[in-house]
């Protein structure tokens, strides 16, 4: 048993000293007709050498496994020299193709942006969706298929969040910027980081028409944006938040987009429950006036099961009691009096459609105050002036005393 053990791990021990000399033993040692054993394929491909690497291959090395060619590829900085390997043998290797995804989904997790061109380069497909632990599943189902009993699958592009180097990160997996592509980060934006909705609105050419061009996806956009205005960020930000999130949601309002397209009592509820965490309402109902303004009947009719709720009455009697009379919900006193711009805080003439989008270069944003210190020393006394001398007898006056 003793001799067994050392026969299967003298070739893993022997490419562990990673030196000319050891490549050319373990060469030796294969060509001879020794088992792997132990070997991983992370300490093969480490050794650059594509002779062992080739002979390794043939015995039957195993690349799909912890301490695979993923891992080889990761503790090299991503070697130009094992890419193109695996350029030349993906073909005749699908485990390898395999090792080449989660490769790829790690680099992109970790926001390597040369990783994530190389192994794109290499020809890794970005979109190609794989399980999470594809080592628990020696059959992966084929591509374009879903089954509700298996793994989860997705793939590296779905592993891009929305940060400072997404746009990158999409260049690097040679990612079109398609109208899908677009709207599902100007939906991560609107709700996840409302600070990056200027720079995501201007990733593709003409965004309102790509708007207004899906109008089914652009409404669960909005909607989305609508039940996450309570916010998870610290106290100080939430009200900065939404203000932007409300800005959004009343140019895409002024645009025509469908609003408040719920599916059931559920997402009712839960507007009026994000609606009503608003801190500053008064952009709330201008929001929800121009949503009254701009839209259809269906819409009006929403907007009123929305605000059928006292809570939500009295913020919007706090700014615009006629909009609850527009809508069938004020007192019927306010039925005959005619509205005037004094009655209003906003009026169709005076209205100002806000530019939430523009770009953050040509946003002015006034100087900081210089930071005030913590302790400031009070101030030196002032000097004691000196005596007035009226002559030359005067500092001999105490002789005259």
């Amino acid at each position: 048993m003793a001799a067994s053990l050392g026969k299967d791990s003298l070739v893993a021990s022997t490419i562990f000293k990673r030196n000319a000399a050891s490549c050319e033993i373990a060469k030796f040692l294969v060509r001879q007709g020794l088992p792997l054993g132990r070997t991983s394929a992370c300490s093969v491909f480490e050794t650059h050498d594509d002779e062992l690497i080739h002979l390794s291959l043939a015995r039957g090395l195993s690349v799909r496994s912890p301490g695979g060619f993923a891992d080889a590829l990761s503790m090299t900085g991503h070697s130009k020299h094992l890419l193109r390997l695996f350029r030349e043998l993906k073909g005749g290797y699908p485990d390898l193709e395999i090792e080449g995804l989660l490769a790829l989904r790690e680099a992109v997790n970790d926001r390597k942006i040369r990783a994530v061109a190389l192994l794109t380069w290499a020809g890794v497909d970005p979109r190609r969706r794989i399980p999470d632990h594809p080592y628990d599943h020696p059959e992966l189902p084929a591509e374009g298929t879903d089954d509700d009993d298996g793994p989860y699958l997705f793939s590296a592009f779905d592993e891009v969040q929305l940060d400072e180097k997404s746009r990158d990160l999409l260049k690097a997996l040679k990612v079109e910027m398609s109208d899908d592509v677009w709207l599902h980060f100007f939906d991560q934006a609107g709700w996840l980081s409302p600070e990056q909705l200027p720079e995501v609105y201007h990733w593709i050419r003409k965004p309102d028409e790509v708007l207004l061009a899906h109008p089914a996806e652009a409404s669960k956009l909005a909607t989305m944006i609508l039940k996450h205005l309570r916010g998870w960020t610290s106290d100080w930000l939430v009200e900065r938040r939404q203000k932007l999130q409300l800005e959004a949601c009343e140019y895409l309002a002024f645009l025509g987009i469908p609003f408040l397209v719920t599916e059931n009592d559920h997402d009712v509820r839960q507007l009026r429950k994000s609606l009503g965490a608003v801190r500053n309402t008064e952009p709330l109902v201008r929001l929800l006036w121009v949503i009254h303004e701009k839209g259809d009947e269906a819409q009006r009719a929403r907007l009123g099961q929305i605000i059928a709720t006292p809570k939500m009455q009295s913020i919007v009697r706090q700014h615009d009691p006629f909009l609850l009379r527009d809508l069938g919900l004020g007192p019927k006193r306010l039925a005959k009096v005619t509205v005037t711009k004094r009655d209003r805080p906003w009026h169709a003439d005076t209205y100002k459609l806000p530019r939430p989008f523009e770009r953050p270069a040509k946003i002015k944003t006034p100087p900081e105050p210089p930071p005030r210190p913590i302790y400031s020393p009070p101030p030196p006394p002032a000097p004691t002036p000196a005596p007035t001398r009226l002559g030359y007898w005067n500092k001999w006056s105490h002789f005259h005393r």
